[in-house]
């Protein structure tokens, strides 16, 4: 018996966290308070426990591919962000003057992942995801000039952000129909 891909559901968790956290970013709820940063960084814990398990059925299942190095690929990508995103969600959280710093190296640190991993799925030909990771690249590069450097694009970075989660609900739907298609 064939085991179902996970990857759906983790590119659908990281788009849904995704917009919500630029829709916060480009000022669709208004000004930053407490309960905008609370709602948002439950979102994005909730993203980074399904990233976890998604990246936990990938290694233990090897259910991305055949090829058990396709799926440690995948699990590799879910498992880091299952990291941003629940630090990410820990930060808005517990928010507080003065974690911007840290949390701009963060986002640095995805830039650089992000900029890796988009060449790999040039490399492999995975079109979708050498895009998606482009604009991670360049979303959290703007969030880190935002954050350390004093750039003023928070709405800019917001709609960055919202086209991660554009680009993985068209993932999330082309792996999905490719599974239940009929293959030629």
């Amino acid at each position: 018996m064939q085991n179902a891909n996970p990857a759906p559901i983790g590119v659908i968790a990281f788009g849904t966290a995704a917009f919500v956290v630029g829709s916060l970013f480009a000022g669709f709820f208004g000004e930053l308070n407490p309960g905008n940063m609370l709602a948002s960084g439950i979102m994005c814990l909730v993203a980074g426990v399904l990233l976890l398990a998604v990246t936990c059925m990938m290694v233990v299942k090897n259910s991305l591919a055949d090829s058990s190095v396709f799926s440690m690929w995948g699990a590799t990508i879910f498992g880091f962000f299952s990291f941003v995103w629940s630090s990410l969600g820990m930060i808005l959280i517990l928010w507080k003057d003065g974690v911007t710093g840290p949390l701009a190296f963060l986002l640095l640190f995805a830039c650089v992942f992000s900029i890796g991993y988009m060449i790999y799925s040039y490399i492999l030909k995975l079109w979708s995801f050498a895009i998606l990771f482009l604009a991670v690249a360049v979303g959290t590069f703007s969030g880190f000039g935002g954050l350390f450097l004093a750039w003023d694009n928070n709405p800019v970075t917001g709609w960055v952000i919202i086209i991660w989660a554009v680009i993985a609900l068209y993932i999330m739907f082309k792996e999905q129909l490719r599974a239940v298609l009929p293959t030629k």
